[in-house]
């Protein structure tokens, strides 16, 4: 079953209301941002605990990423931790108007923008929250492999010739 989009109503109706879902986006395009070598599939539950909506699950997937080093694309397995707590506040009247308090102290800190970009009145964007959650696994300097040389050119170094109005400073570079 493919969730994208989640509709909340039965969980905020009731305190201690609870539902869970699979996960599953297929391969492909995700918000025109990455290309997914796998589906994204996982599990993802939504509680209703008094005072806030606790949204909590686990997916895994493949992204394409470009190696830092050699340039070359590779896929590359990420394993992602959805947890997000919203205050149940943000749901009032009708659960419709979208007001943030910032008192969920467990899991993602969540301003207003994130609210509405995850959170159309009581319906939750999965892909939003999959893609977020990407974000966060995505390395600084990707690598296809540890010991990735890097570039062809990079690796044949030949050693020039010093500039020759350098060469006095060479005389002060004592060998070891």
């Amino acid at each position: 079953m493919a969730i994208m989009h989640l509709d909340l109503l039965e969980v905020l109706r009731a305190s201690g209301a609870s539902i869970e879902r699979e996960i599953s986006i297929p391969a492909g395009l995700l918000k025109d941002e990455w290309e997914l070598t796998e589906p994204v599939t996982g599990r993802l539950r939504v509680t209703n605990a008094r005072q806030n909506v606790v949204v909590r699950g686990k997916a895994k997937t493949a992204i394409v990423l470009q190696c830092s080093r050699c340039l070359s694309d590779f896929s590359y397995p990420v394993d992602l931790n959805l947890d997000v707590v919203v205050p149940l506040s943000t749901f009032n009247a009708q659960l419709g108007a979208l007001r943030v308090s910032d008192d969920g102290d467990d899991g993602m800190e969540l301003s207003s923008e994130d609210i509405e970009l995850l959170f159309q009145e009581h319906i939750l964007d999965v892909d939003e929250l999959v893609r977020q959650a990407i974000v966060l696994e995505i390395p600084i300097q990707p690598l296809c492999r540890p010991d990735c040389p890097g570039l062809p050119e990079a690796q044949s170094y030949v050693e020039r010739e010093a500039d020759p109005r350098l060469k006095a400073l060479q005389n002060l570079v004592k060998p070891n």
